[in-house]
C-alpha cells in the first residue's frame, strides 16, 4: 500500500521520532492541506495535491488515537495554529 493510499484510509499519518538535531526529535502529522493552505495545483499532466506536515506534541498525539487525525486537524485550525508547526510549541490541549 502506498503513503497516498494510507494517507487516505487512515485520514492521515504520523511519524514518530523525526530526527531534527543531535538529541532532538518531533512527531509529524502529515494529512493534505486545508486552507488558508493552497490545496493544490492543476498540471499539464494532471492534478498536483498539497500536503501538510504539522509538528504535533505527545498529548496531541494520545489525543488523536482516541478521536482521529482529522478532528485533530480540526482543532489545531479551529485554535489558530492550523498546519503551522512550531518546535517546541505549546499544546492546544493544554487551554
Amino acid at each position: 500500500m502506498g503513503i497516498l493510499k494510507r494517507l487516505e484510509d487512515y485520514n492521515g499519518l504520523t511519524v514518530q521520532e523525526v530526527q531534527v538535531a543531535e538529541d532532538d526529535f518531533v512527531i509529524v502529522l502529515i494529512s493534505e492541506a486545508r486552507q488558508p493552505l493552497p490545496l493544490g495545483v492543476d498540471l499539464p499532466n494532471g492534478r498536483m495535491d498539497l500536503l501538510g506536515a504539522t509538528v504535533i506534541t505527545d498529548d496531541e498525539m494520545e489525543w488523536f488515537m482516541g478521536n482521529g487525525r482529522g478532528a485533530l486537524l480540526d482543532k489545531l485550525i479551529a485554535a489558530g495554529v492550523g498546519q503551522v508547526s512550531e518546535k517546541g510549541g505549546k499544546s492546544i490541549l493544554q487551554g
